[in-house]
């Protein structure tokens, strides 16, 4: 309805306005990219946070105090007994070599590892996050059991993380925020353009008694059209730029994830053009109580 309505400017002649969709619709997506990024970001180093706090890696070098020998099995009975009994752990669970194997796969390759391979002792503990576990005394205990032992606290490091986390989603909001000024920018300077080229026009309507609310509302609709073709070039984007990435990482084409993104380009559109329409509007009634777009 509103593409259809009939406006007493020709709009199309202005040559300001010729790729102002164009330009919109890039903006749009940018500004949709943006928020996507920081969406992301802050959902994978949430997802560490419930994974990895509230976890330790309890080890034991396989050549502690330069010898060969591991733990024995008694050694491995009072270490599992005192973890389990301190206060505020959960789950102890003692890895085995194959698990450590995988862990390390990553980083050896296609690498051979002999069958004698010193393997360290490991130990995943579970903790409730809502205890305050004394690591120092911790580590003092299994000391007394075997020397050399090391206490890993995966909450040290992810605090690191998820300030880098914090501070990137914050800039995506930022990017996002100038982006959306940029728009209202373009729009007021190509307003001031399109009224001064349009004088005559503007001058007959306001006496034959057109009020500035009226001229206003014009140029809220056709930029409410604008914004709309922006949209569809956003959108169309946003899509191919979502499953695309989808397609590259080999991820199901329907997921919860794909589902939010394109939530995302839907809902960022919508608020661009309520803020365009806005701004139009308030832009065209400034202009014409105080006559600035008279060049």
């Amino acid at each position: 309805m509103a593409l259809s309505f009939q406006y007493d400017f020709n709009f199309k002649t202005d040559k300001t306005n010729k790729f102002i969709a164009i330009i919109f619709g890039f903006l749009i997506y940018c500004m949709s990219i943006t928020f996507m990024s920081g969406i992301f970001t802050y959902n994978l180093t949430d997802n560490w946070d419930k994974s990895l706090n509230g976890q330790l890696t309890v080890e034991f070098p396989a050549h502690s105090e330069g010898t060969n020998s591991t733990l024995t099995e008694k050694q491995l009975n009072e270490v599992t007994l005192l973890l389990q009994g301190t206060n505020g752990v959960l789950k102890v669970r003692k890895l085995k070599d194959a698990d450590i194997l995988k862990i390390l796969e990553p980083w050896l390759d296609s690498t051979a590892i002999p069958d004698d391979f010193p393997f360290p002792v490991l130990f995943d503990v579970e903790l409730d996050r809502n205890v305050n576990v004394d690591l120092l005394d911790l580590t003092s205990k299994l000391t007394k059991i075997s020397q050399g032992v090391r206490i890993h606290n995966h909450a040290n490091w992810y605090v690191s993380i998820a300030k880098i986390s914090k501070g990137l989603f914050g800039f995506s909001v930022l990017l996002s925020v100038l982006i959306l000024l940029t728009v209202c920018s373009t729009i007021i300077f190509i307003i001031k353009k399109t009224l001064s080229n349009h004088r005559d026009v503007v001058k007959i309507l306001q006496l034959i008694g057109a009020r500035d609310k009226y001229i206003a509302s014009q140029f809220k609709r056709y930029y409410f059209s604008i914004g709309l073709k922006g949209t569809w070039i956003s959108l169309v984007l946003s899509m191919m730029t979502i499953f695309g990435i989808t397609y590259l990482v080999g991820a199901n084409w329907i997921n919860w994830d794909n589902i939010r993104y394109l939530g995302i380009s839907f809902i960022v559109p919508m608020i661009v053009i309520m803020v365009v329409m806005i701004t139009s509007q308030n832009t065209v009634l400034y202009f014409l109580r105080n006559e600035d777009w008279l060049d």
